[in-house]
């Protein structure tokens, strides 16, 4: 999966909010006992809806200061309910006063929520990984 998003915010306070887990906590959607464990770790219980099936993933995220002011990533690891899931997602910045943020993910998801199907799971992970990146746009542009 990939995307890019347009944020009105410098690049270098976007890099900034992007990897300090204190605000990325306050972005994830259907979340809930979110906690930051250092500098770069998270951890949160995910509430997951796929089409019968709704599952909550522990999951602790981790942030990864690639290249620094442009380029992170973001693992996501969660389990629960009889299935689990590793989201690997990177961004990279350009720009100055306004920054565009080109995203890619990559999911792996195994147990109960697998067994749904190919197609269906691929379109709900895209249409929520583009939720999580226009969720955290808009919250980095309200920070700004």
């Amino acid at each position: 999966m990939e995307g890019s998003n347009a944020i009105n915010a410098p690049g270098v306070k976007v890099y900034s909010l992007l990897t300090d887990p204190s605000f990325v906590a306050k972005t994830l959607p259907d979340s809930e006992d979110v906690r930051v464990i250092d500098g770069s770790t998270l951890e949160a219980k995910i509430k997951l809806r796929i089409a019968v099936v709704s599952s909550a993933l522990k999951t602790r995220m981790t942030i990864v200061r690639e290249s620094p002011p442009t380029r992170a990533k973001l693992v996501a690891e969660g389990s629960g309910s009889g299935s689990s899931m590793k989201i690997t997602s990177v961004f990279e910045l350009s720009g100055d006063s306004q920054t565009t943020m080109r995203w890619s993910a990559d999911a792996e998801i195994t147990g109960v929520m697998a067994g749904i199907g190919s197609a269906l799971l691929k379109g709900f992970a895209t249409k929520k990984v583009g939720e999580i990146f226009m969720g955290i746009t808009k919250a980095v542009e309200d920070a700004v």
